[in-house]
């Protein structure tokens, strides 16, 4: 028996089955939060508050790495923002480890596709297809399969609706029909009695004009459903190409934070060095001060010495006389 894992957000215990993805998340968490795309390694992981630390919408081990190295260089193989240490991002260096070297995508021409096999290719159409071309095939294929499966509803609807209204004609006209035999057969009798043929002839207008209005009704139903699926058609197609403008507007702004950002950077770098720089300068011109304060100090004391050697002591006047009458 396998023992039971916590959940990567509710920490609420489950089977290990019942968690999935690198966030090991329950069902209901994988509903309630919100999908987000890593800014430097572009996959999607599930926004938990406790994964990201940084700004930007980042995944737990790019936060991590970011964290460790600081700011990332592009990959020499996948072009993505996600070396943090060395030329090539930790998931080049993974596949290559395990798949050998890269060879060139078929879409983005860049030397990022590892050779995982047979069974993955099938899964791309047999396509050499890269870490992120894969994941954007993948999309397609997944929002493709959505349209169609809302588009052969509508139609399956559309057709039920169609089935319904044919099964209710054909009841209404086998109601009529029945009811016409019968007024034909009483009207045919009395003729029989009278000598009179007249009402035997009107019953198959009447027959002829419910099966033309069955018929047209039906042919409405389905001209309205088609005019509905090709509405439904042309807001999907609409909405497709908000989506896709939006996606361009997102990576213009991105992209123009991120130029902004550099420039922010560079500014703070010459500002710290141009600071340290001064800093230095205003050091040194303090050092040379200090050694021509001290310089000035010395040359002072020894002129005062040498002011106090050169002055006379004065000679008291009673000694000068002494020494004269000790001469004579």
């Amino acid at each position: 028996m396998s023992s039971n894992k916590a959940c990567g957000n509710c920490k609420i215990k489950y089977n290990p089955t019942e968690l999935s993805g690198p966030q090991q998340l329950c069902k209901d968490c994988r509903r309630s939060l919100p999908l987000a795309t890593c800014t430097y390694c572009c996959i999607d992981f599930y926004a938990i508050s406790s994964t990201t630390t940084l700004i930007k919408p980042s995944c737990k081990k790019c936060s991590e790495h970011y964290t460790k190295y600081g700011d990332p260089k592009a990959c020499e193989w996948c072009k993505k923002n996600s070396a943090f240490k060395g030329s090539k991002c930790f998931q080049c260096k993974t596949s290559e480890e395990k798949y050998g070297k890269p060879t060139k995508c078929d879409t983005c021409h860049n030397t990022a596709y590892f050779d995982k096999g047979l069974e993955a290719k099938k899964k791309v159409n047999n396509k050499c297809l890269c870490l992120l071309c894969t994941l954007k095939y993948k999309k397609e294929l997944h929002r493709c399969g959505k349209f169609k499966r809302s588009s052969a509803e509508i139609v399956s609807k559309g057709e039920h609706r169609s089935s319904k209204a044919k099964k209710m004609a054909k009841i209404e006209e086998a109601t009529s029909s029945s009811s016409l035999r019968r007024g034909t057969v009483e009207v045919g009798v009395q003729n029989d009695l009278c000598g009179h043929s007249e009402t035997s002839s009107s019953a198959s207008p009447l027959f002829s004009r419910d099966e033309k209005s069955g018929s047209m009704e039906a042919i409405l139903l389905t001209t309205q459903l088609k005019e509905e699926i090709a509405s439904l058609k042309r807001g999907l197609d609409a909405k497709d190409r908000t989506i896709i403008d939006k996606g361009k507007l997102h990576s213009e702004l991105r992209t123009e934070m991120w130029e902004l950002e550099k420039k922010l950077r560079k500014k703070m770098l010459d500002n710290d060095t141009e600071h340290g720089k001064k800093i230095e300068d205003m050091q040194g011109i303090i050092r040379d001060l200090k050694t021509q304060n001290g310089k000035l100090r010395a040359g002072n004391k020894l002129a005062k010495q040498a002011t106090r050697r050169s002055t006379p002591i004065p000679v008291p006047a009673s000694l000068i006389e002494t020494e004269a009458t000790d001469s004579t």
